[in-house]
């Protein structure tokens, strides 16, 4: 049971990036491509992680499920960070 109930709570990438794609709806794509570009060179270069081996830029990795499921939740954790401290930012501006 126990295993049933972690498929269930498992994120996809596709998942992902329509929860990112809604974090970050109130942007224009460019900005938004600029955020997500930052997070992917934060897990390329920062993590060392080889870009061959990220989900979202090698469809062929979809299968390597719990690898996959972490940078997914990677991914969207650093989204989560950057857009409240964007919000924070905007709020202390005003």
């Amino acid at each position: 049971m126990k295993k049933k109930k972690l498929e269930q709570m498992k994120v996809t990438t596709d998942q992902a990036t329509q929860v990112i794609n809604v974090m970050f709806c109130r942007l224009n794509s460019k900005e938004r491509t600029r955020i997500l570009n930052m997070i992917d060179r934060f897990v390329l270069y920062h993590l060392e992680v080889p870009q061959e081996n990220v989900p979202w830029f090698n469809n062929k990795k979809q299968s390597t499920k719990n690898y996959v499921h972490v940078l997914d939740l990677m991914r969207l954790s650093y989204a989560k960070l950057l857009n409240q401290a964007e919000k924070n930012f905007i709020k202390n501006l005003h």
